[in-house]
């Protein structure tokens, strides 16, 4: 679904400019993991509306 990886890669766009701010060590690590965890989530998410569309 092209929505979701429109979210994905607006999240990772908004990661970049944060990293590019030099936030403090702990919280980019933090923040990365969570971008991380919400890209894997919504490719998932992406995979079960591809599923269940064909099905």
């Amino acid at each position: 679904m092209p929505e979701i990886l429109d979210i994905i890669t607006a999240a990772t766009a908004a990661y970049h400019r944060f990293e590019a701010a030099h936030p403090d060590s702990d919280i980019r690590m933090a923040v990365r993991n969570a971008v991380k965890f919400l890209a894997a989530d919504l490719k998932t998410a992406a995979e079960l509306t591809a599923t269940t569309r064909k099905g």
